[in-house]
């Protein structure tokens, strides 16, 4: 570490030729003459002190070219986005399709940005949503990327949609299952006096992220479920199955039902009776 704060402060390599020519030819033959030479860590600890240079040259150096690295991509980022602001400011509509529910206007530049392209692609949902593409050297270019930009945040809405159908429904039945099978759970600091597990210092209920381990084993000892070999993932058989979609309609929460259609072809499924299973 003492090479690096004399190399950081000096911008010398922690060469003996550079402790001479910084401390002088006296300051360097008094500590050869004790034994001290530029191949010890003793050397340039006397060099760093004859110099002033602090114990944390190194590091005070890596965090002033952090900053210096960090504010030099911002300023960049910066003059990369007012050349675009710019740039877009001086358009005109080429052309304009619709996909879905979008419209894609294709524009023009009025001159092209420093790679030569001169097409973008702007896409207007019609609830609002915007997207914009890059620059492109041609107008077909700029259209398949907004299509792909198109494609893509409807499959990711869908996705989500997918998501909120199921959260709405799971969330209770969560909720139902941390609870049932969690227990209170107190401060720390004052779980070794029992007197004092009250009102006062309960948190919640604490629950293990896994099932319980004995209802797993009896829902497979009955034929319901079978856990892999593994055990960190469960197979629900065709019975199980039955049973879950006849406890599920017996509930009343939000979107049960249309999780239940989605999955109706599961009733062919579990009535279905393959050779092995009837043997």
């Amino acid at each position: 570490m003492e090479k690096k704060n004399f190399k950081a402060f000096t911008n010398l390599n922690p060469f003996k030729k550079n402790a001479i020519q910084l401390c002088g030819q006296e300051f360097v033959d008094s500590l050869t003459a004790n034994g001290i030479y530029a191949k010890d860590d003793k050397f340039w600890i006397e060099v760093n002190r004859k110099l002033n240079i602090p114990d944390n040259a190194y590091d005070q150096r890596k965090i002033r070219e952090k900053v210096e690295r960090e504010q030099a991509l911002a300023e960049e980022i910066a003059r990369e986005k007012a050349e675009m602001e710019r740039l877009l400011s001086n358009k005109k509509k080429f052309d304009s399709k619709n996909r879905n529910d979008w419209t894609i206007v294709v524009f023009e530049l009025l001159e092209t940005d420093e790679h030569g392209n001169k097409f973008v692609a702007e896409c207007t949902k019609s609830s609002g949503a915007k997207l914009t593409t890059q620059l492109f050297e041609t107008s077909q270019e700029a259209y398949s990327r907004a299509c792909n930009l198109v494609d893509e945040n409807e499959k990711q809405s869908q996705k989500y949609r997918r998501f909120i159908e199921h959260y709405q429904v799971l969330k209770p039945l969560y909720l139902m299952l941390i609870y049932l099978s969690g227990g209170d759970e107190h401060y720390d600091y004052l779980k070794s006096r029992p007197k004092k597990r009250g009102i006062e210092n309960f948190i919640g209920v604490s629950f293990y992220n896994g099932f319980d381990y004995d209802i797993i084993a009896q829902l497979e000892k009955e034929g319901l479920l079978e856990r892999s070999t593994t055990g960190d993932s469960l197979i629900l058989f065709k019975k199980g199955m039955q049973v879950a979609r006849d406890m599920l309609k017996t509930i009343n929460i939000d979107g049960v039902e249309r999780l239940l259609e989605q999955r109706n072809y599961h009733e062919d499924y579990i009535n279905y009776k393959s050779q092995s299973e009837e043997e």
